[in-house]
């Protein structure tokens, strides 16, 4: 379980960094097998994968960090096209 102190993105974002890091478009191997390259996405990270050890709480949080990324990226250049907007200002972050 991901404690919420201070605040559970923080605790994410600290677990997702403990996961090896891969190479821009680089798959994900299980077990470091390279025949079987996969990705968790966040729906897949099961509690019996877990409880298996086949996935980590760390690959649950990198994979829902990295969706989450995906998911804004894909939005907003969606968004873009359409305003056919020239600049972006993005902020945001983590508080705790």
């Amino acid at each position: 379980q991901i404690p919420n102190d201070p605040s559970p993105g923080y605790n994410v974002e600290q677990l997702a960094k403990r996961d090896p890091k891969i190479p821009k478009g680089e798959p994900k191997t299980i077990l470091g097998d390279p025949e079987t390259p996969f990705l968790f996405p966040p729906q897949a990270v099961t509690p019996k994968l877990l409880e298996s050890g086949e996935a980590t709480p760390e690959d649950l949080c990198f994979s829902l960090q990295e969706t989450a990324f995906a998911m804004l990226a894909e939005v907003t250049e969606r968004a873009l096209a359409l305003t056919r907007a020239r600049h972006l200002l993005l902020v945001g972050g983590v508080a705790c």
